[in-house]
């Protein structure tokens, strides 16, 4: 494998593993910072739910979106919801608000995991494509082996505000090492020139 294509896959494998652990160390607090808002058990279920729905209405548009401009782009969108959406938990003074901010969050895995895969598609060696995939893909196990229980360790003893402030933190980073993840030549020779990447 040529250098700098190992060097693009690190570079995008960190920056994977920044955000998923983003996103993992909010997964075993905010069912119980729905429930200090005065949620029921169903309320909660209901929000922690609503996660699915701005994946789900997203992501086919978001996925045409890496196609015809730049997955880049789109990786970026990912990890820049993944910043705002802990402070918008903050913010949230209602189950409502909550709902909403759930959705809003959903959106920054549908970005992101569709650029991503396609990224490390893109960028593989077309005979370690596999194996490179492979190895690629360990960036949410890897997260969800320490993301929940640092999440869980940071509020317990911290409280929810520091939670959200180090999720954010974590999605900066993830942001940084994203704005030098770059498209595969071959890609850009091949979109089209009114569809810059």
């Amino acid at each position: 494998m040529p250098p700098e294509t190992r060097r693009e896959l690190v570079v995008l494998f960190v920056t994977g593993l920044l955000f998923w652990t983003n996103i993992t160390a909010l997964l075993p607090t905010i069912p119980l910072y729905i429930r200090t808002l005065g949620a029921t058990e169903a309320q909660i279920g209901i929000v922690m739910g609503a996660f699915a729905i701005g994946l789900l209405l997203t992501r086919p548009r978001l996925g045409k979106v890496a196609d015809l401009r730049s997955r880049v782009l789109v990786l970026r969108i990912g990890v820049i919801v993944a910043i705002i959406a802990p402070l918008l938990y903050l913010a949230a003074s209602s189950v409502t608000l909550l709902f909403f901010v759930r959705v809003f969050h959903g959106v920054s895995i549908a970005a992101f995991t569709t650029a991503y895969s396609t990224l490390v598609t893109d960028i593989s060696p077309a005979n370690r494509r596999g194996e490179t995939i492979g190895y690629m893909s360990l960036v949410t196990p890897l997260a969800l082996g320490f993301g929940p229980a640092m999440g869980s360790t940071i509020s317990a003893q911290y409280g929810f505000p520091p939670l959200f402030i180090c999720s954010t933190i974590l999605g900066i980073l993830s942001f940084g090492l994203a704005l030098r993840v770059h498209e595969a030549p071959h890609v850009r020779a091949h979109r089209a020139p009114s569809c810059p990447s």
